[in-house]
């Protein structure tokens, strides 16, 4: 009898314990997980402006267009993230602009007439760099999903720095500013070799934003972010034959847009693939003359990287 209320005691918990729903194994993360790399990073940019007459936009005196401005650079990148789900992550970088892209300098009537346009040469360098500190809301690894992902939410600063230098000046529209305060050339340029322009920008941005991670497999990972920027812009101009040194400070907004192919080929040692934009703009008032200036910089590449990683486990 004691063996039959045994038995049907059994049976009637396990017939209880099937009508319970099945929790999963949750995915538990090593105390700390650690990713430190190196990236090049090649891209293009532009930044062109407008300068009006006054501070309001009533009439537009010139546009500086730089364009094609390609670049080197490399660059070192870390992330680590805690067993909080809250992680750091960051990047700086630097490198040159090219020889070889181009300054377009527009001036308008009345204050220029006739219209006139004029091309120079130019390089230059860059500096960037990034801070990010933020939160993983939500992460499926270890559940019974067929594509682990995991998502956050970031806050942080960017930092970005181009200086731009313009050589030579040949007139390519009209009029002959490409002739004050220097020898006109019979073709009315000025030589290869003399330096008539430098831009001069520095970034500042508080950044707000999301990234995602996907898991195509355990050892192949997507990882997209995107954020937006609040802008605050230091500008330097500079016309050397004309009126010298010209600083604005102006304000705006931004967005930057990032996206990672990764592989992971060792336990801990990854390669991935990527590529990123960024774009601002910006509105200031330029400091001799009170005048309004309309600011877009743009830039945009793609990048290669190997990095290091610490204390990861793998995606059930």
């Amino acid at each position: 009898m004691i063996g039959v209320a045994a038995a049907v005691a059994l049976s009637a918990g396990s017939v209880h314990a099937a009508d319970q729903p099945v929790r999963p194994v949750v995915y538990t993360p090593a105390p700390w997980v650690f990713e430190i790399g190196a990236r090049y990073f090649y891209s293009t940019g532009k930044n062109w402006y407008d300068l009006y007459n006054d501070p309001t936009p009533a009439q537009l005196n010139s546009r500086l267009t730089y364009d094609g401005l390609h670049a080197h650079a490399g660059e070192v990148f870390f992330r680590a993230d805690s067993p909080s789900a809250i992680f750091i992550k960051g990047y700086y970088g630097g490198g040159s602009i090219q020889h070889g892209n181009t300054l377009y300098d527009e001036d308008f009537p009345p204050a220029v007439s006739p219209y006139s346009k004029t091309v120079s040469d130019t390089s230059g360098t860059l500096q960037y760099g990034n801070i990010d500190l933020g939160y993983s809301f939500y992460d499926s690894r270890g559940l019974a999903t067929s594509t682990p992902v995991r998502f956050g939410g970031f806050i942080g600063y960017h930092y970005w720095h181009e200086k731009v230098d313009a050589f030579g000046c040949t007139q390519i529209a009209n009029s002959t500013p490409c002739a004050v305060g220097s020898t006109v050339l019979p073709t009315r340029a000025v030589g290869p070799g003399v330096l008539v322009v430098t831009e001069n920008d520095t970034f500042n941005s508080f950044r707000v934003g999301g990234i995602a991670d996907i898991w195509f497999t355990p050892a192949w990972k997507l990882t997209v972010e995107a954020a937006y920027a609040r802008v605050w812009q230091k500008a330097l101009d500079t016309h050397y034959l004309t009126f010298g040194s010209d600083p604005t400070t102006a304000t705006g907004n931004g967005v930057q847009l990032e996206a990672i192919l990764s592989y992971q080929l060792t336990p801990l040692f990854n390669v991935g693939v990527g590529g990123r934009w960024w774009h601002f703009n910006t509105d200031g008032n330029e400091a001799i003359f009170n005048q309004l200036i309309k600011y877009q910089t743009e830039r945009y590449g793609v990048f290669v990287q190997g990095s290091l990683k610490f204390g990861d486990n793998p995606p059930l």
